[in-house]
């Protein structure tokens, strides 16, 4: 199965966020992979099926030491977690000490990783340097995608980056992963992304463009547990759709040829699409959605007051947490 890792090369681009709405909208089941070396923040930010915090175990505190004597991808799923949403999650570990100390074991979890029958795995690798611990994990992707800013200094920091990380990758010769790169930016703020995934690739032509993820302070609220009114319709979920097409090229045919994702809006997504059109890229609709038997029942008895409550209620929005599968 795939294997996908993000990284930035300096502070906090939006690396975790990006990891997790790639994760949502991909085209098959997911395990999303907390390996930042600098500690993770994932169970922080979401909590579990039943509305408690995650917890560092089970996780990759619990998972990495049974690495010594190989693992199977039944194994790695029961060290995962599943968040509010039903995304599993491979909570990460504590300190960036503990990081470099697992460095060895981070390719037998990674051969673990492509294993997993039915599942690709999303990896949040943090800030990587030359001498991350996870980098024989990034290493053994089958795509690197690289974060950075609409921002100078975050330009800048990634090119230094790419010249360590490219030279790396060079020595493993045709077994290396490609490399790609998206910027993260304002609504307002598309040309200056353009003009920062060109300033990069300028000096790495191989790096491959994968566009650009809109910042949107309301729906990244998703990222942190918090509900929001109707995600799918907001800038972030959608540029998030037009990456998860491009990564899905880059990435092989074989996750090409999968069925398109569902609306990852909230456990009851499917309750709320039954009764809207969706539009040709897959966003439901406002205001088409049809008459259900309940509302024709109320027409039909007169009841003025329930059938306005039903419309009043159709018109609200739903919030709804992220469904990180």
């Amino acid at each position: 199965m795939a294997l996908i890792s993000f990284f930035s090369a300096k502070g906090a681009p939006g690396v975790t966020s990006t990891a997790m709405l790639v994760a949502a909208l991909w085209p098959r089941p997911t395990l999303l992979v907390d390996a930042d070396g600098n500690g993770g923040d994932l169970l922080m930010r979401l909590p579990s099926e039943s509305g408690m915090a995650l917890t560092q175990h089970p996780g990759l505190l619990t998972l990495l030491p049974l690495a010594r004597h190989g693992l199977s991808s039944g194994v790695v799923m029961d060290h995962s977690q599943v968040a509010l949403g039903g995304q599993r999650v491979l909570v990460g570990l504590e300190t960036s000490e503990q990081a470099e100390a697992s460095a060895a074991l981070w390719p037998t979890l990674a051969r673990a990783f492509r294993e997993l029958p039915g599942t690709d795995v999303v990896v949040d690798a943090g800030q990587l340097a030359a001498r991350s611990g996870q980098l024989s994990l990034v290493q053994r992707s089958d795509l690197v995608v690289g974060v950075v800013r609409a921002e100078p200094a975050s330009v800048m920091h990634m090119r230094e980056r790419l010249t360590v990380i490219t030279q790396t990758f060079a020595a493993l010769g045709a077994d290396a992963p490609r490399i790609g790169l998206i910027a993260l930016s304002g609504v307002q703020q598309q040309d200056e992304a353009s003009s920062a995934i060109a300033t990069v690739r300028a000096e790495f032509p191989e790096v491959l463009d994968l566009g650009q993820v809109a910042l949107d302070a309301r729906p990244e609220r998703m990222f942190h547990g918090d509900p929001v009114s109707r995600p799918e319709r907001t800038m972030l979920v959608r540029s998030g759709r037009s990456l998860v097409q491009r990564l899905v090229a880059a990435v092989g045919p074989s996750i090409a040829a999968a069925p398109a994702p569902e609306a990852a809006t909230g456990p009851d997504t499917t309750a709320q699409g039954e009764d809207q059109e969706e539009s040709a890229d897959g966003i439901p609709e406002e205001g088409v959605s049809g008459t259900t038997e309940g509302d024709a029942d109320a027409e039909a008895a007169g009841d003025g007051e329930a059938a306005e409550e039903t419309r009043s209620s159709r018109s609200r929005p739903r919030k709804k947490r992220w469904s990180l599968r």
